[in-house]
């Protein structure tokens, strides 16, 4: 039971440097947050918050904007169509953050840069045990 405990406080632990990470970065910006199913709260405030699936009905750009959970079950086809939808509604120079957990495609810093590249400039990627998250500005 230790060990269980153990590696859920590790997580934790991770989550919690992540979202004071996130909260430094995006302090002080007009952000649009998209968060997908299971997207865990966050301190951040953001402008305006919807779920992934209703990020069409955005119209409006931002100066800023924070991804959490939205690309971990997305099949490859999928990530792509996230990513140019969530790009159309950020300004150019933009911050972005996204996050979400390790997983298929999303699991080491070559294919996270691979996935975020033809978007960003100044891309800074960080992979935990548990989970990854990317830093840039928008393209």
């Amino acid at each position: 039971m230790a060990k269980w405990r153990d590696s859920l406080e590790k997580r934790f632990t991770e989550w919690r440097r992540l979202e004071d990470a996130v909260e430094d970065t995006l302090a002080g910006r007009r952000v649009l947050r998209v968060a997908g199913p299971r997207a865990p709260r966050l301190k951040t405030p953001v402008s305006v918050a919807v779920k992934q699936a209703e990020l069409s009905a955005v119209e409006e750009k931002f100066k800023a904007g924070l991804a959490c959970f939205c690309l971990g079950e997305l099949t490859g086809e999928e990530r792509a169509s996230f990513l140019n939808a969530w790009h159309d509604r950020l300004e150019s120079g933009a911050t972005v953050v996204l996050a979400d957990r390790r997983g298929e495609g999303c699991e080491t810093p070559d294919q996270l840069r691979d996935l975020f590249m033809p978007h960003a400039r100044a891309l800074d990627v960080e992979v935990g045990p548990t989970f990854w998250w990317v830093r840039y500005e928008r393209a």
